[in-house]
């Protein structure tokens, strides 16, 4: 490849624009100049091809369609071929356009359209930043509702145990309480049990020493007689 020509990607950095970029005007303008192609048929780029491309990126800046462009260009070319050849009509006409398209591009409603997709880009921002914001409050107070019944749960818990721990002493309490009168029952019917055996003993004892008696009475009145 001979030194005057570059890359698509030399170029591309030269003008100042992405290489599909580059590669969509080449397309668009194919009819006001004409980009070469090496051995490989790999675009190539000279020096006047890059120029061209720079006017384009220029014009583009301005917002000009590519319609308006071509004719600007075309109408410079049409200048340069014929040695400044244009008649002052065409000169004038030529401003005049050139000053419209000037105007339009200042005039208030352009530049209230400008400012109004700058206001709708400051509002969407607003609007994320709002609903970030809300989101993140909400999940705050969430948050802290469930702190607020975890804690809830927990002293609910608390006093269960409490309460539970409380029944069961009571439950106990009543329980030795029936064992110590059952325990006193026992003993009373054991002591009562024990009397009525000695009386009885007693009774038992008494009945024998008087048979003895009445025996020995009749033994003496026996030997009397």
């Amino acid at each position: 490849m001979a030194a005057k020509y570059v890359t698509i990607s030399k170029a591309a950095s030269l003008v100042g624009e992405s290489n599909f970029v580059l590669k969509q005007w080449v397309e668009d303008f194919s009819d006001l100049t004409t980009v070469k192609r090496d051995e490989k048929n790999v675009r190539i780029f000279s020096a006047e091809n890059i120029e061209f491309f720079k006017k384009i990126k220029a014009y583009k800046e301005r917002n000009m369609d590519t319609q308006t462009i071509k004719q600007l260009l075309q109408n410079h070319s049409d200048g340069t071929s014929n040695n400044n050849g244009l008649n002052n009509q065409d000169v004038a006409e030529l401003k005049a356009t050139l000053s419209k398209i000037t105007s339009f591009i200042e005039s208030k409603e352009v530049q209230s359209m400008i400012h109004m997709d700058e206001l709708l880009d400051k509002l969407e921002k607003n609007v994320v930043s709002s609903v970030t914001d809300k989101i993140t409050e909400t999940a705050k107070l969430q948050t802290e509702v469930a702190r607020i019944e975890f804690s809830d749960l927990q002293d609910m818990l608390t006093s269960l145990e409490v309460t539970a721990e409380a029944e069961r002493e009571s439950y106990k309490e009543e329980v030795q309480y029936e064992r110590e009168i059952a325990q006193k029952k026992t003993d009373e019917r054991e002591e009562r049990f024990l009397a009525f055996v000695k009386e009885h003993q007693y009774k038992q004892e008494r009945m024998k020493q008087e048979k003895t008696g009445v025996g020995l009475i009749k033994q003496i009145l026996s030997f009397a007689r």
